[in-house]
């Protein structure tokens, strides 16, 4: 909720004719131009904006890391908790502001997270580095995963550990670029939700990047689109009323377990009685039986922790099962959660000659790849993926695995629109069901993007076990009603 008795104070962030592009890209074009923005002390301000529209460049010049880290050039004014940005130490700086990354992962240098914390929590309290820790596990009440490996963590669970570690040196200001990536409907939005009341409650400023930002309209005083470069404030009150009028909700049955959407039923793959833990710990898949068909669309829906990441990479063969068999009788393509592991090379255009080199695809592979990519605003395939936002590298990867896998083959997809937009969500969506021969296992944290693919057969994993989704019940909009959203 919004903080009760907020009122305007003097700019705690305030930027004024901000430029900024980085110096390795080919072209050197401007990311951030001639950009002015304030927020107030103790104001919660939402940030919208397409992918790539320099969202987490903003984010990188606030912090000063643009320039040290990134080799950006920056010009402008920037002033943080009422002081120039060059004039702040680096640990001036950390006890100002801190960020949480959409990428969890990139927050830990340990294995276990409690470790890390506690190592994090020792530069800026000393001998009292424990108690600190132990205060911010509790507000976020992480008891029961801090001292869980990583590796063994869902990055919705990460989240919730990332933003605990952000309030160890306890700032003024909390900056969350894509809070709500990887969080499922209801552990994780829920969660993100009353996290903000405790830090309105607090009184810190908070500055939210956010492409599900529908979720967040009730929590932020101030909301801003990102478009060109530049900042135009957005009127919360017209996006509301737009969000009542065009509202509708999706209920739908199940299909029969046996519809395949090919007219083929080859199968290509086969999971019987599948057990998997990870070393001594609780089983976290539980007998799991799934047939797919060429053509099938699979989603598979559940919680943040529910094991979803783990059932990809036992059909992948990245992981073993514990009990049980995975049969595969056609070619396997994974999308991790994280798509830069699955690109290796260093241009779009080299990526795509290396898919289509090794595998058996038509001759017009590399004809067909680019123009798709084309459509969806890749024009420029001399670029390296790393300087693509998290959505455009997802789609990215998404799109490279549809064109170049054989038309009898599978791919996985682990929550393919994250970064998305919702009408690049929309898109991405329409384009997978064209590809009506190749089986698809995608797996999903929201109800939400279920509705994108009527004809799925769509499963619920829950406590190890994995069953028929009894019923779709999905807020969507007309996509008329998506371009008529700011962005």
């Amino acid at each position: 909720m919004l903080q009760k008795g907020y009122d305007a104070r003097k700019p705690i962030v305030k930027v004024k004719g901000l430029w900024l592009r980085y110096r390795v890209s080919m072209q050197g074009d401007w990311v951030l131009r001639s950009l002015d923005f304030e927020v107030e002390d103790r104001e919660t301000v939402l940030v919208i904006g397409a992918s790539g529209s320099g969202k987490t460049s903003l984010i990188r010049a606030l912090t000063g890391v643009a320039q040290a880290v990134f080799g950006a050039e920056v010009q402008g004014e920037i002033e943080l908790c009422f002081k120039k940005l060059k004039e702040l130490s680096t640990h001036d700086i950390q006890k100002c502001v801190q960020v949480v990354n959409q990428d969890p992962y990139t927050h830990f240098l340990e294995p276990v997270p409690l470790d890390d914390m506690l190592s994090y929590a020792e530069k800026f309290y000393g001998n009292e580095a424990e108690e600190i820790v132990e205060k911010v596990v509790k507000l976020l009440d992480i008891e029961d995963i801090v001292n869980r490996p990583v590796i063994t963590l869902s990055g919705g669970q990460l989240k919730r550990i990332t933003i605990a570690k952000a309030l160890i040196p306890n700032p003024t200001i909390l900056i969350f670029d894509e809070p709500l990536m990887w969080l499922d409907d209801v552990n994780g939005v829920e969660m993100f939700k009353a996290i903000l009341k405790i830090l309105n409650d607090m009184g810190k400023t908070i500055i939210i990047m956010e492409h599900r930002f529908l979720h967040l309209l009730n929590f932020v005083n101030s909301m801003y689109k990102l478009m060109q470069g530049t900042l135009a404030k957005v009127d919360k009150s017209d996006v509301t009323k737009l969000v009542r009028q065009n509202f509708r909700r999706v209920v739908e049955g199940i299909q029969a377990l046996k519809t395949s959407q090919s007219n083929s039923y080859r199968e290509v793959l086969r999971l019987d009685n599948v057990w998997f833990k990870y070393g001594k710990e609780q089983w976290v898949l539980r007998d799991l039986n799934l047939k797919v068909y060429q053509g099938d669309t699979v989603v598979i829906y559940g919680s943040n922790g529910a094991g979803k990441s783990t059932l990809l990479r036992i059909i992948a063969g990245v992981l073993k099962p514990t009990k049980g068999s995975v049969k595969r009788f056609s070619k396997v393509m994974y999308i991790p959660q994280i798509p830069y592991l699955f690109l290796t090379e260093e241009s779009i255009k080299k990526e795509i000659k290396e898919l289509c080199n090794n595998r058996k695809v038509r001759e017009d592979c590399f004809s067909r790849c680019s123009e798709l990519l084309n459509r969806f605003g890749y024009d420029d395939l001399d670029r390296l993926p790393l300087h693509l936002s998290w959505g455009q590298v997802t789609r990215l990867a998404t799109l490279l695995s549809i064109n170049t896998i054989n038309r009898d083959g599978l791919i996985l997809l682990d929550e393919p629109f994250t970064g998305s937009t919702y009408l690049e969500a929309i898109a991405l969506a329409e384009t997978l069901r064209m590809f009506t021969e190749v089986a698809k296992i995608i797996v999903l944290s929201s109800r939400d993007y279920i509705s994108l693919f009527p004809k799925a057969r769509v499963y619920m994993l829950s406590n190890g076990v994995l069953s028929p989704l009894a019923y779709r019940d999905a807020h969507m909009f007309d996509k008329a009603a998506y371009r008529l959203m700011p962005p």
